[in-house]
C-alpha cells in the first residue's frame, strides 16, 4: 500500500529508530513503548467514546507497528501475510463477547463442537478447501 511506503518515508527523514549508537534492542524496545502508548490511547478514546480520537489512535498505532518492524529490517505487510496465513486457517469458537477462542485453548468439549462444526477433528487448523463452505454460525459454541 502506498501509505506504508509514505510511513516509511517519514520514519526515515524523522530518524525514528536509527542507529546513533544505540543496540537494536534499545531502538526496538524505545518504539515498543510507542506501540503500548498508541494502544492504550485506543483503550481510552472507547473509554470516553471519543471516535475521533479512537481513528487517530487506531492510526497512530498502525504507523508506530510499520515503524518498528522497519527497525528490525521487516515489512508490516510481509508480518502481516505471514501471521494471517496461519490464523486464517485456525480452528477455534467465537464467544459471545466476540472473542475468538483457537482451538489449543478450548476444553474437551468445546473441542468436539469445534471440531463437528469446522471439521478436520482433532487438528487445530480447518483445511483451506473448506475455507468458503465456512460462515459465523461454524464459530459459535451454541447455535
Amino acid at each position: 500500500m502506498k501509505e506504508f511506503e509514505e510511513v516509511r518515508e517519514w520514519k526515515e527523514i524523522r530518524g525514528i529508530g536509527a542507529d546513533n549508537g544505540l543496540s537494536l534492542d534499545k531502538r526496538l524496545q524505545s518504539q515498543f513503548q510507542r506501540v503500548q502508548q498508541e494502544v492504550t490511547e485506543i483503550h481510552e478514546a472507547i473509554v470516553l467514546e471519543d471516535w475521533d480520537e479512537f481513528i487517530d489512535a487506531i492510526g497512530d498505532s498502525i504507523v508506530t507497528l510499520i515503524n518498528i518492524a522497519g527497525i528490525k529490517g521487516l515489512k508490516a505487510e510481509d508480518c502481516l501475510a505471514k501471521a494471517f496465513s496461519v490464523i486464517k486457517l485456525r480452528k477455534g469458537l467465537t464467544r459471545p463477547s466476540g472473542d475468538f477462542v483457537r482451538y489449543g485453548k478450548l476444553s474437551q468439549a468445546q473441542k468436539e463442537i469445534c471440531d463437528a462444526k469446522q471439521g478436520n477433528p482433532g487438528n487445530e487448523y480447518f483445511l483451506e478447501s473448506d475455507i468458503s463452505k465456512l460462515s459465523p454460525t461454524n464459530f459459535k459454541e451454541t447455535e
